[in-house]
């Protein structure tokens, strides 16, 4: 069974100039994630546009991913929809594809949280790989506390949360002191990643263009070098924040990508799918400011 901790990346869906699903690109990502030292991808997030794909994009961005990750990294798959039998298909679908987990986060504007174990038992309760309950209330609309977090993964079977439910060192803290075994994943750009390992984060899922910097952060805080994970953590912290700016960080999270040689187009399916001249005038300074060269290549931190 695939070893759900540690640095997690997750993909963006890459499109061409013309829009379409960029599957060179996809493939590129499966290697260029596994040469920066990921433990694994996930695919088909938030950050992968999902709710923006088609049924048959969607079935070419799982497909492909499988193919490229054979033996190479391991996947994740989101497969998050507001009925629980579409859930179980996504499942299907990519348990068929070789998926090690799937991520599941609560149906969309889902009011009254005490139904949350019956969605969860109802979509996922038989799922034959480990599930991952995603607590994302941007996304969502669902604001889970604790204790309906903790009733979604009894009923999933699961002891695996990736939790953004922001300020979210507080809240993994409040999780742990409450189920000790979990483990529980930072997301949301890898911002409060230090902090988050403080509280007993086993780690990042995110798309931070750079997961070669969370990684370093994790492993220096794992070895008990706190003055290093710290030291890390504040050098880059700039490019975290701008990179995970809301509505334009993906964007600008895709430009850079380019710029490492990995996507083709920093395209999105936004309105304003480009980042404009401003914004890429702030991103040369930012990448300026903390010693950033864009480069395919592994990252080297001294």
């Amino acid at each position: 069974m695939t070893d759900l901790t540690g640095t997690w990346y997750i993909s963006p869906t890459p499109f061409t100039d013309d829009g379409a699903v960029d599957t060179d690109s996809l493939r590129r990502i499966v290697d260029a994630a596994a040469s920066w030292g990921a433990d694994g991808i996930t695919i088909l997030g938030v950050m992968g546009e999902v709710a923006d794909l088609t049924a048959a994009e969607r079935e070419t961005v799982l497909s492909t991913i499988a193919a490229a990750a054979n033996n190479t990294i391991p996947f994740a798959v989101g497969c998050s929809a507001p009925a629980a039998a579409v859930v179980r298909a996504n499942v299907a679908r990519a348990v068929e594809q070789g998926a090690s987990a799937v991520m599941v986060a609560a149906p969309a504007l889902l009011k009254d949280t005490d139904q949350i174990a019956g969605f969860y038992r109802a979509a996922v309760g038989d799922s034959p790989v480990p599930v991952i309950v995603q607590d994302e209330p941007a996304a969502t609309g669902v604001t889970l506390p604790v204790s309906a977090l903790l009733a979604a993964l009894d009923a999933a079977g699961s002891t695996v949360v990736k939790l953004e439910d922001p300020p979210t060192p507080p809240k993994i803290g409040r999780l742990l002191a409450q189920r000790p075994e979990l483990t529980v994943f930072g997301g949301l750009g890898g911002v409060s990643a230090y902090s988050e390992l403080r509280r007993g984060a086993a780690g990042t899922m995110t798309g931070f263009a750079y997961p070669e910097i969370l990684k370093a952060i994790r492993v220096a805080f794992a070895a008990g070098d706190l003055a290093r994970a710290a030291a890390l953590n504040d050098r880059f912290l700039p490019y975290l924040v701008f990179e995970g700016q809301l509505k334009v960080g993906l964007g600008i999270r895709k430009e850079v990508l380019r710029r490492r040689g990995v996507l083709t187009t920093a395209r999105t399916r936004a309105l304003n799918p480009l980042p404009d001249p401003a914004t890429l005038a702030e991103l040369d300074d930012v990448l300026a400011r903390v010693g950033l060269t864009p480069s395919v290549e592994p990252l080297e931190l001294a």
